[in-house]
């Protein structure tokens, strides 16, 4: 009986002002939540962009397209992996999502900048950093949204789950960048895109924990500690 006072005690106690929580949004929601919140952006700076000179970059070399819609396609498959990843009972193989968008899009712009049709003559390094900066610049804001959104799932692994928020948050960078690129791909250029890709990522992979992971109560609200016996 003693034993049976102690359980109800513990249990009253762990149940003592509870709130309700609201029900966690649908990954669906939440992976189209976040491509709408950044497509905003997108679509604003688009309408600044020179698009005849755009196209007229695409209609010149077809790798462009094929890196474009990689990109895209990265930044989609990233962001998808990213919030599955924050349901415990997924599985971990859903962060290998964007590897075959992301192996397409380096594919894709190694081929069009060692192509032999013109493309990939060295650009200046100004030009360079300026696409690094971009792509910096514009990626931290767009992965910080995601982060805010995975937060409210709970991520088993919080530094590759934010490592993903950090990729999907930079190939969309890399893709609006592609409606100012005033110049052909280059070697050196698409280093400086891998840079800041990379960049991101890892940054965001190492400050997983602390993004992620929110602070929870300790044992002692309730009263009880860890090791104390509960029969």
């Amino acid at each position: 009986m003693l034993a049976q006072d102690r359980h109800t005690r513990l249990i009253d106690s762990l149940a003592a002002g509870l709130a309700p929580v609201a029900r966690l949004a649908s990954p669906a929601r939440r992976i189209a939540g976040w491509l709408l919140v950044v497509g905003l952006p997108a679509a604003g700076l688009a309408a600044v962009a020179n698009l005849h000179g755009v196209l007229a970059r695409y209609a010149a070399e077809p790798a462009l397209v094929l890196a474009a819609a990689g990109s895209t396609a990265t930044a989609a498959a990233a962001s998808a992996a990213a919030v599955l990843m924050t349901l415990p009972d997924r599985s971990a193989r859903w962060a290998l999502l964007p590897v075959p968008s992301l192996a397409f899009w380096i594919g894709a712009g190694v081929a069009g900048a060692a192509s032999g049709t013109g493309y990939g003559a060295p650009i200046p390094l100004s030009a360079a950093c300026s696409c690094f900066a971009f792509i910096v610049g514009l990626g931290v804001p767009f992965a910080l949204l995601l982060v805010a959104s995975l937060k409210q799932g709970y991520a088993l692994r919080p530094g590759l789950t934010a490592g993903l928020a950090g990729l999907a948050a930079s190939s969309v960078a890399a893709s609006i960048l592609g409606l100012f690129h005033p110049f052909e791909m280059a070697l050196d250029d698409l280093g400086m895109h891998a840079l800041a890709v990379a960049l991101l990522s890892g940054l965001f992979a190492s400050f997983g924990s602390r993004l992620l992971h929110r602070r929870s109560g300790t044992a002692t609200d309730t009263g009880w500690r860890r090791g104390d016996p509960i029969a």
